[in-house]
């Protein structure tokens, strides 16, 4: 679907052209009057000769041209005519602004609707549309303003009232352009993402999402956007249980598994935020900052926000940079006597106004090897007299004189918003988010396509339909670690028996100490009923275990026993899983440490042993592995080959879920002592 048309119209078409105040048509009208576009403009309605100065003819197909949008200002049950006929036209796409079709539950008028649209760019219905602030195209249901000065950020939001929010907030600085995309019947997030990521004049996409989405098409235009260089910042809705539930009541949308998500976009090189506002500053932000490993050097006259800034860096995982000896040295003889060389740097408002001061001091920092990110924070105060202004100009001048003369930029901030200069990023959190992220290695576009085929391979499976198990069933641990055992993941040592003395004879086989467990398909929690017993030492003690296990009246019928050698180490949470909006590998320590840290690693798959391992280097958790502070280490290399094959497995058997709990790492390697695998 080519969407470069409705992205950047340059003539457009308004079904339901009117100039009745709070209509869709005439907002539509008139934002295209005060935004100066310059396109034609033809208007559609019955009766009409005109609207608010533009023609109008009383028919779609009586526009006399293929315009690149058409704009449906009309009720829902007309839509999905003019689709087929704007189709039929070859118009470019379509913007819908009607309610009332799959976030109300009208099965029957979406399908006609999605029928009409497919392979057609439609954007909404139940949205605002959207303004291009280049070809200064507002076909907005609502009053938008457009900048006056086109930027390099678009914006694309499910919800329309925080698009409204989006285009509104700070006078839309550095704006490019910004689409509502409502159900999302035709064009969605995704598409448009892709798409701008090929967009000239697009360098960040900043999107609110009430929903995942498809992963397979996710990642493959977030490759794109790593191809281009272009930032994305993400703002998703549905995170809490009851954020889910509203996102779903609102645009028919189902919230994935929230863990996979952020990894994925972590992944991807996209920033995640919690608020709109947010979501438009760390695009900023992104805008204005370059990648580069190197540390951050914070600026400011207040040591209040020099010390709040280095807070919240870290929080960030922004790296604040350390100043090299001569940098500091160079520091102390240009600096007021009052201030201390530093990271942050208050510089005092000795040099407060003095723009070639604040120059001489920022050059001298940015020259610093360490530093690959100059921040300078300042707020500016409404309603200050025009010579106070001055004032503070001057100051921040400085700091971008002196990064000029490095060569370099320097991220104007500022702590209150309301209180920021145009050209600032309001607010440290997103300031320091975005160069945390330009600090990080830049996404690789091929990683991201490799997500996107096990995504392919896997298909895709609903979180309800998992939950429900309607059409889900575990093997038995028999047969789950077959199945192990063929992929390369280690299981102990062990046989089946069906009677007590069985049970007795194939551990004096194997050897003691062994664990009896109840087998059978479908029964995954066996510890709830006492169908594991541990630490068996000998045959009289395996025969009373099994013939306790063998009475229990709740097993399903044809329950044999598992009798395994048993192993000792540390306990390893292992699992991989296809429930979320792209398969993923979990892995997390288990027993005490598991309440003790509660922390887990999710990585989209596939995963290498190398991927696996520098994952596990995030880990608080990987201390107790690694054997620190004199502690035998362990075998962290066969974890790593253990947990590979097992999303390497789950992307070839076409397995919803396997876990494996636990997996137990010792010095002489990793063997999945429990295992559940669901088909």
């Amino acid at each position: 679907m080519d969407l470069s048309r409705l992205i950047s119209p340059t003539s457009v078409a308004v079904v339901g052209a009117t100039d009745r105040p709070g209509s869709y048509g005439q907002a539509v009208l008139a934002n295209l009057i005060a935004s100066g576009f310059t396109g034609p403009v033809i208007g559609v309605h019955p009766t009409r000769a005109e609207a608010l100065g533009f023609p109008c003819v009383p028919t779609l197909g009586e526009i006399g041209r293929s315009v690149d949008v058409v704009v449906i200002a009309t009720p829902a049950s007309t839509v999905s005519a003019y689709i087929s006929e704007a189709r039929r036209l070859g118009c470019g796409g379509a913007v819908v602004f009607a309610a009332g079709f799959a976030e109300v539950g009208d099965d029957s008028l979406d399908d006609e609707l999605v029928a009409a649209a497919r392979d057609f760019a439609m954007l909404g219905p139940n949205g605002n549309g959207l303004v291009n602030a280049w070809t200064r195209a507002a076909l907005w249901g609502d009053h938008a303003a457009l900048p006056s000065d086109p930027g390099h950020i678009a914006v694309i939001s499910q919800s329309g009232n925080v698009g409204v929010g989006l285009l509104a907030h700070r006078r839309g600085l550095g704006l490019h352009s910004v689409f509502s995309v409502g159900n999302a019947a035709a064009v969605g997030a995704t598409d448009l993402i892709g798409h701008l990521a090929t967009t000239d004049e697009v360098k960040v996409i900043a999107a609110y999402l009430e929903a995942d989405g498809d992963g397979v098409a996710l990642a493959t235009a977030l490759a794109a956007c790593a191809e281009s260089d272009v930032r994305v910042v993400i703002l998703k809705a549905g995170r809490s249980a009851l954020g889910a539930a509203a996102g779903q009541a609102h645009t028919a949308a189902l919230a994935g598994d929230q863990r996979v998500f952020e990894s994925f976009m972590r992944e991807a090189g996209a920033v995640l935020v919690r608020d709109p506002a947010e979501l438009i500053e760390t695009a900023r932000a992104l805008m204005t900052g370059r990648r580069d490993p190197r540390g951050a050097a914070i600026l400011t006259c207040s040591g209040g926000d020099a010390t709040l800034a280095a807070d919240i860096a870290d929080d960030a995982g922004a790296h604040v940079a350390n100043l090299e000896s001569a940098t500091l040295k160079t520091l102390t003889s240009i600096l007021p006597s009052t201030a201390t060389p530093g990271n942050p740097l208050d510089h005092t408002n000795l040099v407060w106004a003095d723009t070639e001061a604040v120059a001489r001091i920022t050059e001298v920092i940015a020259h610093d090897a360490n530093v690959g990110h100059l921040v300078y924070i300042q707020d500016q105060p409404a309603g200050l007299p025009a010579d106070a202004v001055q004032e503070w100009v001057a100051t921040r001048s400085g700091a971008e004189l002196g990064a000029n003369r490095a060569g370099t930029t320097v991220m104007l901030t500022s702590t209150m918003p309301g209180q920021e200069p145009d050209s600032a990023v309001s607010g440290l959190g997103a300031a320091f988010a975005a160069i945390a992220a330009l600090q990080g290695p830049a996404p690789r576009a091929d990683r991201l396509m490799e997500i996107a085929v096990a995504a392919r391979h896997v298909g895709a499976i609903s979180p309800d339909q998992t939950q429900s198990g309607s059409a889900a069933i575990s093997l038995s641990e028999a047969e789950a670690k077959a199945m192990l055992r063929e992929a390369g993941v280690r299981v102990p040592v062990g046989a089946l028996a069906t009677m007590a003395d069985d049970a007795a004879n194939v551990a004096s086989g194997i050897g003691f100490p062994v664990v009896v467990k109840a087998c059978a398909a479908g029964l995954d929690h066996k510890s709830d009923l006492g169908a594991v017993i541990v630490g068996l030492e000998d045959a009289p003690a395996v025969q009373a275990a099994a013939a306790r296990i063998l009475s229990i009246e709740t097993l399903p019928p044809g329950t044999c026993l598992l009798v395994e050698q048993l192993v000792s180490g540390v306990e390893v949470l292992v699992s991989a899983t296809r429930t979320g909006v792209v398969p993923a590998l979990v892995i997390g320590l288990g027993g005490i440490w598991a309440e003790a840290l509660g922390e887990v690693l999710v990585i989209p798959l596939p995963a290498d042993p190398e991927r696996v391992r520098e994952g596990l280097g995030h880990l608080r958790g990987s201390a107790v592995l690694r054997g620190d502070r004199g502690q035998q280490p362990y075998a962290i290399d066969a974890l790593c080959h253990l947990a590979s094959n097992v999303g390497r497995l789950l992307i070839d058997s076409g397995a919803s879920l396997i876990e494996l709990n636990p997996v137990i790492v010792s010095s002489d390697g990793a063997v999945a002592a429990d295992a559940v695998i669901v088909k």
